[in-house]
């Protein structure tokens, strides 16, 4: 990134404060992920590939993360203190079947405890299936570039749905393909660590797969006890816009940015077809006739604005930047909240027949000085769509507490409380109490 500025106020796209309402049945929501808060992960690929030198920032390892593993209790009340109607949160593959063919009946007691724990007090289950961790067993047999991924999933999906199916209605399949592929087959910051564009051919075939074999499993165990259930995928869509509006190339490059990181995977749910051109490099137009309407609701995890700037000295040719005046986030994104309506009014152009539910949204501050701006600046966007007829169900924050965020180990601070992490001590921060006053007055003021 260049050019960073940091400043204490939501920038160029922030409203004044006004009164308006949310739908009475709209969905105030925060999302967690398994890897990130439970710690003890040991049979992922994750708990392996934090051990490499140099891939995790200041070598800092999950470890024990936030415990929560073992603070199910202390969490859920946390969550009801928050006013949330409903939870995210992501089961771990590699705790439920730590090898192949075997699975933990005392791991999936667990889920199904934390789930009565939830319901116990009205808070409506939402869960992912894969959170971009995976068993090591899959991992040396190529992870998502496997080609038995597909039927390893479904049989893991089966499994999760028999022992928790019955008490949840909202299913995300996968977390972030475009995000799981870009930062472990191009960037190498995830497992499997390569940096090959060449590289993402197989797994983005095997993640878009196993979602289908997922989607129909699950949909015909629910069918079978006359029960409905809701099933989509979580996208993480960004604003990509040229750094120089004078120069044709940087058009293009954003456009192709575009089409590769925001509607590749999206348009092959709805096509039954992956189609990702890179001139001179990469041609992917592959048949997936299963994966065909396999999306009852979009999930949007939005976060920033990156502007892309062709340059023919850089590998790849394309330069992501930051705007030099903009408000940024403790992690250097750009804090664009116009941009969650520009991306909902998409989708709802593109997929009008499907509702959107912003399954992330949320900012790194560890000081929490933007936090409650940032939060409102994208309500009101949210707000807007709404009012303009675009189906919007609901609003996941990211994320209930602070946690560990992958290659960036344990600095990021996203919570709405705060962890010590040597006392494992959660502290509800000001804009956390802000925003449990929103959850249950419905009201942006």
């Amino acid at each position: 990134m260049i050019g960073l500025a940091h400043s204490s106020t939501v920038g160029a796209t922030e409203h004044a404060p006004d009164s308006r309402s949310f739908p009475q049945d709209f969905k105030w929501c925060v999302a967690t992920a398994a890897h990130q808060i439970e710690g003890g992960n040991t049979q992922s690929d994750w708990w392996n590939f934090e051990k490499v030198p140099g891939v995790i920032r200041d070598g800092q390892s999950s470890g024990a993360a936030c415990d929560h593993w073992n603070r199910l209790e202390q969490d859920s009340e946390l969550l009801s203190a928050l006013g949330v109607n409903q939870y995210r949160f992501s089961v771990e593959w590699a705790k439920i079947e730590p090898r192949p063919g075997e699975f933990d009946e005392e791991a999936l007691t667990h889920y199904r405890h934390e789930i009565e724990l939830l319901k116990a007090r009205g808070i409506r289950p939402f869960v992912t299936l894969q959170h971009f961790t995976l068993p090591q067993w899959v991992a040396d047999r190529g992870g998502f570039a496997w080609e038995g991924v597909p039927t390893a999933f479904e049989h893991y999906s089966r499994k999760v749905y028999e022992a928790l199916g019955s008490e949840v209605q909202d299913w995300t399949t996968l977390n972030e393909p475009q995000a799981l592929i870009a930062a472990g087959y191009i960037e190498g910051v995830f497992p499997p660590g390569l940096k090959d564009i060449k590289e993402i051919v197989a797994p983005a075939i095997g993640m878009i797969r196993s979602h289908a074999r997922a989607y129909h499993a699950l949909h015909e165990m629910a069918a079978a006890q006359d029960r409905k259930i809701r099933i989509g995928m979580a996208h993480h869509l960004r604003i990509f816009e040229p750094a120089r509006r004078w120069n044709p190339f940087d058009h293009w490059a954003a456009r192709f940015v575009q089409r590769f990181a925001n509607w590749a995977i999206l348009d092959a749910l709805k096509t039954g077809r992956l189609q990702i051109h890179i001139p001179f490099v990469l041609n992917i137009d592959e048949m997936i006739p299963e994966a065909a309407e396999t999306q009852d609701f979009i999930g949007l995890n939005y976060y920033s604005r990156d502007l892309i700037a062709f340059n023919p000295w850089k590998a790849g040719m394309i330069e992501r930047l930051t705007r030099k005046d903009a408000t940024v986030s403790d992690l250097g994104w750009e804090i664009y909240p116009e941009g969650i309506y520009r991306l909902a009014k998409k989708l709802h152009q593109r997929f009008p027949e499907l509702s959107i539910y912003v399954t992330e949204n949320g900012i790194a501050d560890r000081e929490d000085r933007q936090r409650e701006l940032f939060i409102r600046a994208h309500l009101q966007e949210i707000l807007r769509a709404l009012e303009e007829g675009i189906p919007i169900e609901g609003y996941c924050y990211w994320s209930l507490m602070d946690n560990y965020e992958w290659a960036e180990g344990f600095g990021p601070r996203f919570g709405l409380y705060e962890v010590n992490y040597s006392t494992q001590e959660r502290t509800l921060r000001p804009s956390g109490r802000w925003f449990s006053q929103l959850t249950r007055t419905g009201l942006l003021r």
